[in-house]
């Protein structure tokens, strides 16, 4: 399943290749802020952290279009120790998980966008059907 980003661009452009791997990384990243808060690190808990957040970085990576790419990489910390601090570990964690949860709101805004342009278009109408969409909100 490919998503498109419809508002300013003649064409669409891919954002995410697979986006239900997107929401299952998303997941593993929020849990493990989540454990990195509640848990006290020593060294090798806090290499292991740093493996990990390393690895859903790469992952994400393979995901995502050029652009998000390189908002990813931006945005994201490289460790100068194999094993940083607890407090450096939460801080990427926070991040990552802050731009993860700003991009699936932005592919869920774009999701509902398609759907109603798609819906205003079989409908050959002038305007945007206004009926309730089913489903969760965020």
């Amino acid at each position: 399943m490919t998503l498109h980003l419809l508002p300013t661009q003649t064409e669409p452009r891919e954002l995410v290749r697979h986006p239900e791997k997107l929401v299952r990384l998303a997941a593993v990243a929020r849990a493990m802020l989540d454990e990195a808060r509640a848990t006290p690190c020593d060294a090798e808990g806090c290499e292991r952290f740093r493996r990990i957040y390393e690895r859903t970085l790469s992952e994400l990576g393979g995901l995502l279009s050029p652009d998000l790419q390189t908002e990813l990489v931006y945005l994201t910390v490289t460790f100068e120790t194999p094993s940083p601090t607890p407090s450096e570990l939460r801080i990427a964690q926070a991040e990552l998980v802050g731009w993860l949860e700003g991009l699936l709101n932005g592919i869920a805004a774009s999701a509902i966008e398609e759907r109603l342009l798609a819906g205003d278009t079989i409908a050959g109408r002038g305007e945007i059907d206004s009926r309730p969409m089913p489903g969760q909100y965020l």
